[in-house]
């Protein structure tokens, strides 16, 4: 397949481009061309936003957007959430206008988040899935707002018949990157912790489930409309920080009260720290996809 991927520099777009560049051709979009070719490696074609117009949209066959201001960037305020919508919702359109104005007919894979379906509490003990229930007027939360308003500029690509796929993930897992990165330096020097009670949800998703669940789409193209990519088994807090520790032969001793977390990081520490949210990736089981590393011990065991 020929793939135009938008965003192409992240974690994900790296980590599709790495494990599928030998299956697909691959051309990448962002803000700076020289810095995508530095990124990737020749053979990848790379294309600046601005030269977005002059870009042949009828010789893709799919268009994968990940674009977004990463959302742990930092404390959440009025122009920070202002961003980290717009560029989402921004370059969306965009790509959805590009390709209807050249009458194509790539299918679209737009990245979302397990955050549409809003923040659960503690006792909540029911799973959330693809057929869970949204309300698209009113969002539970910041996080359940970020990912309505993400899919909403897809809307004019279904209604003109394109086969458009949202693919909601989890937290992804890769070694000494994004996540996993960021909690390396304390919990190397023995002093992770858990959060609260440690009893939140985590919805997680090893990096290689991610290339292959997307291998997986692509393969099959019926599947379209919302497609949870996170492990069939998410885990608490707690259980992620032991296993993490352990994984680095290192001690699990200290506690981190939720209100430390809430002081230090406003409303984005509550959202993403001290609650969760349980994930069920229910369409890929049902079409029969296998993650490689469903459990949360075997997948940081093999991020180490």
């Amino acid at each position: 397949m020929n793939i135009l991927i938008a965003g192409a520099s992240g974690l994900i777009g790296q980590e599709l481009i790495r494990g599928m560049d030998k299956e697909h051709h691959f051309t990448v979009l962002g803000r700076h061309k020289d810095s995508l070719r530095q990124v990737f490696q020749k053979g990848i074609i790379s294309v600046s936003w601005d030269e977005l117009d002059n870009l042949d949209a009828t010789q893709f066959d799919a268009v994968i957007n990940l674009c977004g201001l990463n959302i742990a960037a930092s404390r959440w305020n009025t122009e920070v959430k202002n961003e980290i919508i717009s560029s989402r919702v921004q370059t969306t359109e965009i790509l959805v206008q590009w390709i209807l104005k050249q009458h194509a007919k790539p299918h679209i894979y737009c990245a979302n988040a397990v955050g549409i379906y809003g923040l659960q509490n503690e006792n909540d003990t029911e799973h959330l899935d693809e057929d869970t229930e949204i309300d698209l007027s009113h969002p539970k939360d910041f996080l359940s707002e970020i990912g309505i308003r993400w899919q909403q500029p897809l809307k004019q690509a279904e209604d003109a018949g394109l086969a458009v796929t949202t693919t909601r993930f989890g937290v992804v897992l890769k070694k000494g990157k994004g996540f996993l990165g960021k909690l390396y330096p304390s919990f190397i020097c023995g002093l992770g912790s858990v959060i609260g009670n440690g009893q939140q949800v985590l919805s997680w998703v090893d990096s290689d489930d991610v290339v292959n669940a997307y291998r997986f789409l692509l393969n099959h193209p019926e599947m379209t409309g919302p497609v949870n990519i996170t492990s069939p088994h998410p885990c608490t807090q707690k259980e992620f920080a032991k296993a993490f520790a352990q994984s680095l032969h290192r001690p699990l001793l200290l506690t981190t009260p939720a209100f430390v977390i809430r002081l230090l990081f406003g409303e984005m520490g509550d959202c993403l720290i001290n609650r969760g949210q349980k994930v069920i990736p229910k369409r890929l089981l049902e079409a029969g996809f296998e993650f490689k590393w469903p459990d949360i011990k075997e997948a940081l065991e093999h991020s180490k």
